[in-house]
């Protein structure tokens, strides 16, 4: 066996010490190969996983899901102001409107309550009309009113004739209905003997009325002329 001597020693040393760095540095060298294969493996991972997600058809995870439920929920909200009439009128437009004033009680009443009319006036009673009764004759003449076209008699000859008439019945009034059929020309006066009835003061035309009211019942008038010719006259009531 062959004796080293200190020198081949010392050069042992140097080799091993080189061999020792080149170890580390290979070590070195192999720390960072495998972190860049683990680099690369998750690199290959994710792609992979991103592709399985492709292979089963779902979709990425979407980062704006919230968006939908945000949307709907400001309607609901919309929805829920308007059927409680939020947006019938504007803050500004309410403090425009004008205010209703406030009913008056003392008005109400007043005009709940109509006006009474004004009491109207009684009309005065009016007396009762005086009544009348009376006969009478009458003769007509030519031209007087509603004598028949048969009466030629001028009105002179009527009033003789009347004249007549009125002496007969201041003689004897009971005999009146026989002189009213002898010397009347009206219309159905010797049915009635002259007989007007009752009749209130008015009823008869003026010059008629005139001289009934001069004499008392049962007294015979004077001739009395009137537009329809020359009357005698019993008063009856």
């Amino acid at each position: 066996m062959s004796k080293t001597t200190a020198k081949d020693r010392a050069k042992d040393d140097e080799d091993l010490d080189d061999e020792g760095g080149s170890t580390d540095e290979g070590n070195d060298d192999g720390e960072e190969e495998a972190k860049a294969t683990a680099a690369h493996g998750r690199g290959r991972g994710h792609a992979h996983d991103d592709d399985d997600a492709e292979d089963d058809g779902s979709e990425p995870e979407d980062q704006y899901w919230w968006a939908p439920h945000a949307v709907l929920s400001a309607l609901v909200l919309i929805g829920l102001l308007g059927f409680f009439g939020m947006f019938n009128k504007t803050p500004l437009a309410r403090l425009a409107a004008p205010v209703a004033p406030e009913p008056d009680e003392h008005a109400h009443a007043t005009a709940a309550e109509p006006t009474p009319a004004p009491p109207q006036p009684r009309p005065a009673a009016q007396a009762p009309r005086e009544m009348f009764g009376a006969k009478h004759l009458l003769v007509m003449y030519k031209g007087s009113r509603r004598a028949p076209p048969t009466i030629e008699r001028t009105k002179e000859e009527a009033k003789i004739r009347a004249s007549e008439a009125q002496e007969k019945a201041k003689s004897d009034p009971s005999k009146f209905a026989d002189i009213v059929k002898e010397y009347s020309d009206e219309p159905g006066a010797d049915k009635r003997g002259g007989d007007l009835g009752k009749f209130p003061k008015g009823a008869m035309v003026p010059e008629f009325q005139a001289g009934l009211e001069k004499i008392k019942v049962g007294e015979v008038s004077g001739l009395v002329e009137t537009p329809f010719g020359f009357h005698v006259i019993l008063r009856t009531q």
